[in-house]
């Protein structure tokens, strides 16, 4: 309960933080923070990963961790855009780019609770496993893809949708992005090694990322 209350505490602060960096037109403070905010967030995922891992929990729960803290990135992500474009500043395309970002933390957050219940059935169902490994697998190169394209957008701002506001969006998408990437990537390096350092069958076929 407690660090549920320090959680929700921590993230409303950055939220306000952030939306403070746009109330004084400070683009290059709000990308500091948004960075920041990411980054505290994949060294939360990472640093519960191996706690979970160091415990001997399943391939099931330690998957959950990592799909929990990618939705949390896509719903911070999506309230910091919602206030800052329903309270501070305008832009036309803001509705559907919050939209986008809510489907992605939900869609997260229900494979996690679809992880949660197989860890805790007696004989889960391998498939959600390999499932999850797809997903991850594709989400890593979707999130490389979109931040590769939303780097180009912003060095190149004829490429992308009018409006003067789009800055905001701008910088939530490409560090939300950039911790998917990050998250997804280090899972991968994880799966790669337990497969390079362990001669146990079973953990190769039921690691966290299996092929």
């Amino acid at each position: 309960m407690v660090s549920m209350i320090i959680w929700v505490v921590a993230l409303a602060g950055s939220i306000a933080a952030v939306c403070m960096a746009v109330a004084f037109d400070a683009q290059l403070a709000h990308v500091g923070a948004t960075a920041l905010v990411t980054l505290g967030l994949v060294a939360s995922a990472v640093n519960e990963h191996k706690s979970a891992e160091s415990e001997g929990a399943s391939p099931y729960s330690l998957s959950a961790i990592a799909a929990r803290f990618m939705g949390l990135l896509w719903g911070w992500s999506a309230v910091s855009a919602y206030v800052v474009y329903s309270f501070l500043l305008d832009w036309s395309h803001w509705m559907p780019t919050v939209v986008a970002m809510y489907i992605g933390c939900a869609l997260c957050l229900f494979v996690a609770l679809v992880l949660d219940r197989e860890a805790a059935s007696p004989s889960p169902d391998r498939r959600t496993i390999r499932m999850v490994a797809l997903m991850a697998k594709s989400q890593f190169v979707l999130a490389a893809l979109l931040f590769g394209g939303l780097l180009a957008i912003r060095n190149h701002p004829e490429l992308t949708m009018g409006g003067a506001h789009k800055w905001v969006a701008l910088n939530l998408v490409m560090c939300t992005s950039a911790g998917l990437l990050t998250l997804t990537g280090y899972l991968i390096l994880q799966t790669w090694t337990a497969r390079a350092t362990s001669a146990d069958p079973e953990l190769v076929r039921t690691s966290v990322i299996t092929a």
